[in-house]
């Protein structure tokens, strides 16, 4: 029987304990879950580390001392980001298992189940979820890309293009699922509100990797680097 929304929340964060190898051997068998979903999220975990990592190599220099209120906040903002990414990657698995079975049966059997509405609220609310958490990562990128050690810039780069991916992923999360839902107003809201956090993200992305790739660039080519993003 398929699992309620709450069952889903309950669910146990059994994928963020799998070894790297588990966890790339589960993606990659021919089974319902983990899929895209669960991978998307782990995608944004490994911004938000990668972000944390850069915190971690500012914090405590002479240099950075005034800062040092501001890090520890996004330090702590990235910690807990992390934690939901990791509890998201177990919710999505619970909801597309839970999701598959009524994808097996007739469209009027689904909608005669009175748990059907609230699996494809949860299919639909956990990517979203992922977008909107992988948003926040990009935006403290950009917030935190010239107030941390400079000796890091290429790795807050990456955890900024990596966000990026994840985002973009998670929409794609979204949409597959949009079409399930009952209320074409309310589909509707929802992919209108991505197509926003979408390029409200890409906007801040390109202004990190254009600042990046030329202050990267600058040390060997003399002149205007070659770099544009």
């Amino acid at each position: 029987m398929p699992q309620s929304e709450t069952t889903i929340a309950q669910a146990p964060s059994a994928l963020a304990e799998l070894s790297v190898r588990e966890f790339l051997a589960a993606l990659a068998a021919r089974t319902p879950a983990p899929g895209g979903g669960s991978m998307t999220a782990l995608v944004a975990a490994l911004a938000a580390a990668q972000l944390q990592m850069v915190i971690g190599y500012t914090r405590g220099k002479p240099r950075f001392v005034a800062l040092e209120a501001i890090l520890t906040d996004y330090d702590t903002r990235l910690t807990r980001a992390g934690e939901v990414l990791r509890e998201l990657m177990q919710e999505d698995k619970a909801a597309y298992e839970a999701l598959n079975p009524f994808m097996k049966i007739p469209v009027l059997q689904r909608h005669a189940d009175a748990a059907y509405p609230a699996v494809v609220a949860a299919a639909i609310r956990i990517p979203q979820a992922v977008a909107a958490t992988a948003a926040n990562i990009i935006e403290a990128a950009e917030f935190l890309q010239d107030k941390v050690n400079r000796m890091l810039i290429s790795d807050l780069g990456v955890a900024a293009a990596t966000a990026m991916a994840a985002l973009e992923s998670a929409e794609l999360n979204v949409l597959v699922n949009l079409p399930l839902l009952e209320n074409p107003p309310a589909a509707k809201a929802i992919a209108l509100s991505l197509i926003d956090l979408r390029k409200e993200s890409r906007r801040r992305y390109s202004l990190i990797s254009e600042n990046l790739l030329k202050q990267l660039s600058t040390s060997f080519f003399a002149a205007a680097p070659v770099y544009s993003a």
